[in-house]
């Protein structure tokens, strides 16, 4: 059931807050394992632009505006969500030492079981994220890893008739969550203060789970510690701290011995009806020797923006992106202004390279056209080929732990009187050089295993500066309620309890110690399906 408002009027088995693919895989797994759910969302059934979303951020070229990283609608970020599912490797769950502050309290073979059913919630095929590349690979290289595409990136269109249906999930729109009140010994929760259009509400329940994404979910937390002083770690302890997302980009050109071979690096469609596409990555075992953050590649078309690439194309897909109410329609705004680029816009170039290619150029859009918007499931992108075997190549990187980076509030205020955030998010030269290096040891392997190799696009004594620049998130938002075993220096347990307080529980990416080059939301709903489980247990254990 949908409605408008939160009833004060009964006690909720689960409270579950925030309504994005976290929050909703969560709801909809409750209901299959027979618990009831009160699912609040600030939002409505539609996006739209939200004042209480703007934070204070120190600096704008590190990251997005939240008016375009969050989203307060029933659906969250899978309306703007490109749909990529990708777990975290198997070095991602290692003590690393020079990766500091950063142990999991849990192991992969823990979560591995969740991963079949959050493919299941986010639409993306199955679990099956390891393909054997069609010849082996030696010397620290593999392309085994896959990355998976939801079928649907707005999941929300798929689960919203489940959810209008359900005698178990009651879904209360336009209920923005602005406190939290303790019980009287400060061991849980007595109840949530909600805004709703009616007013002020109370919302109790026996359980509540804050799903409302990491930026949302710290700084409502940092609200009720300046209140409840000692809890979550204490005042100026873990929350909030190790905000971390990740560094993408492109600073290289790949070009391949075998032009044939962009095939098996290029999308593929399974037998699930999902798309998939496989990534360059250096083995753990070289990543460990070298001490370089988890990093993966896969060939892409050059920047749309730069109409020196040549390509009619090219220039013609970002002539229709560059046009606001076209490319909102062809792509997420936050998707739409990364690959618009900066301004000055070079239109009269772009324009002659979409004249010039024009003839040649027309089957290739029309496939692009065709699969993007007339085929189901939708391809997820696309690769314009060419005979030269030459394409840039997309890094996607991890970024270290760091305490420094971190959230705070400010001392200006929302319409509902919380007090906003204030972002610092802070990479260091330990990210930036694990990006070189990571870059010139691929082009190594890929030469030894005769793939092709790595052409520069900066100057060496410019790509520091140009990485640097790269590095900017926003989007992905981990760490600042990191999981672990000792409450002084982490907010959740394993289980994702919040420290000290018995019916609090968190269910966000915020909860990760580390980044890896994931990707957050597949990991953040299969650690929500097994929080599920773990409340389905408890309940039981209670009867």
């Amino acid at each position: 059931m949908i409605e408008q408002f939160a009833s004060s009027n009964q006690i909720a088995e689960i409270c579950v807050v925030g309504a994005g693919p976290v929050g909703i895989s969560l709801a909809l797994e409750l209901e299959r394992l027979g618990k009831s759910v009160l699912l609040l969302e600030s939002g409505g059934e539609r996006q739209q632009p939200s004042e209480a979303s703007h934070a204070e951020i120190a600096d704008l070229a590190r990251h997005a505006p939240m008016e375009l990283a969050t989203c307060r609608a029933l659906g969250g970020a899978s309306w703007t969500w490109g749909g990529r599912c990708v777990p975290y490797d198997a070095i991602d769950w290692m003590p690393r030492p020079f990766v500091t502050d950063a142990l999991w309290p849990v192991s992969e073979a823990e979560m591995r079981p969740w991963y079949r059913p959050a493919s299941e919630y986010l639409l993306c095929g199955d679990d099956t994220f390891s393909l054997p590349y069609p010849r082996p690979l030696c010397d620290g290289l593999t392309a085994d890893a896959l990355e998976r595409w939801s079928r649907e990136p707005k999941v929300i269109l798929e689960h919203r008739d489940r959810l209008r249906r359900s005698s178990l999930i009651r879904v209360s729109l336009h209920c923005t969550v602005t406190g939290i009140e303790l019980s009287s010994d400060c061991q849980r929760i007595e109840n949530l203060r909600v805004h709703t259009p009616q007013g002020e509400r109370t919302v109790r329940a026996r359980h509540y789970v804050l799903a409302m994404g990491g930026v949302e979910t710290t700084r409502l937390l940092l609200h009720a510690q300046q209140r409840y002083r000692d809890h979550f770690g204490g005042v100026d302890g873990p929350l909030g701290r190790y905000y971390m997302g990740h560094i993408s980009g492109k600073i290289a050109n790949i070009v391949l011995n075998n032009p044939a071979e962009i095939r098996a690096l290029d999308f593929v469609l399974d037998g699930n009806g999902a798309y998939y596409r496989r990534r360059f990555m250096l083995s753990a075992a070289i990543q460990l020797r070298h001490q370089l953050l988890n990093t993966a590649f896969w060939p892409d078309n050059p920047a749309f923006h730069d109409p020196s690439h040549g390509s009619g194309v090219l220039s013609a897909v970002f002539l229709a992106l560059a046009f606001p109410p076209t490319g909102r329609r062809l792509l997420s705004e936050a998707i739409r202004q990364v690959h618009v680029g900066p301004r000055p816009h070079r239109l009269a170039a772009h324009l002659r390279n979409a004249l010039l290619g024009a003839p040649s150029g027309a089957v290739d859009i029309y496939r692009i056209l065709r699969d993007r918007f007339l085929n189901k499931p939708r391809k997820p992108g696309f690769l314009v080929r060419n005979r030269g075997g030459k394409y840039a190549l997309h890094y996607h990187a991890e970024q270290a732990p760091n305490p420094h980076s971190r959230i705070r509030l400010s001392t200006s205020a929302d319409a509902f009187g919380v007090p906003r955030a204030a972002i610092d998010l802070r990479f260091t030269e330990q990210d930036v050089q694990s990006v070189i290096d990571s870059h010139r040891l691929l082009d190594i392997s890929l030469q030894q295993n005769g793939i092709g190799r790595l052409q520069p696009i900066y100057a060496p004594d410019d790509e520091r500066e140009v990485v640097y620049a790269q590095a900017t998130d926003g989007f992905h938002q981990v760490g600042t309620t990191r999981m672990g075993v000792d409450p002084r220096q982490s907010v959740v347990d394993a289980d994702l309890r919040v420290h000290g307080l018995e019916n609090l529980y968190i269910a966000s990416s915020s909860v990760f110690p580390t980044t890896g080059q994931a990707n957050s939301t597949f990991l953040a709903v299969a650690f929500a399906l097994r929080l599920a489980e773990h409340l389905h247990r408890q309940s039981a254990l209670k009867i």
